[in-house]
């Protein structure tokens, strides 16, 4: 029975809580993929808007920067199915 589940299988436990992390600020909706040529579940990457703005008044407004630089360079929507960029 434990010979099933190998070293190599199994995560870290930084590697879980990263991918949980990962998990739980993605942001999600329904949109039309061109791909699939259907509706579709589509994801994105999320942030904390509480945090970065907690960070922008405690450093008097230099964090704004690094969330712009964040902003541009996020992904946007995702199929969940064929993983695509949706529009």
């Amino acid at each position: 029975m434990f010979g099933m589940f190998r070293r190599e299988e199994r995560l870290g436990t930084g590697e879980v809580l990263k991918r949980l992390m990962q998990i739980l600020s993605q942001q999600e909706t329904s949109k039309f993929c061109a791909h699939c040529d259907k509706q579709v579940l589509a994801l994105r990457p999320g942030t904390s808007r509480a945090r970065q703005l907690l960070l922008t008044v405690v450093t008097l407004g230099l964090w704004s920067i690094v969330w712009i630089v964040d902003a541009i360079r996020r992904p946007g929507w995702r199929c969940c199915e064929c993983d695509h960029q949706l529009k």
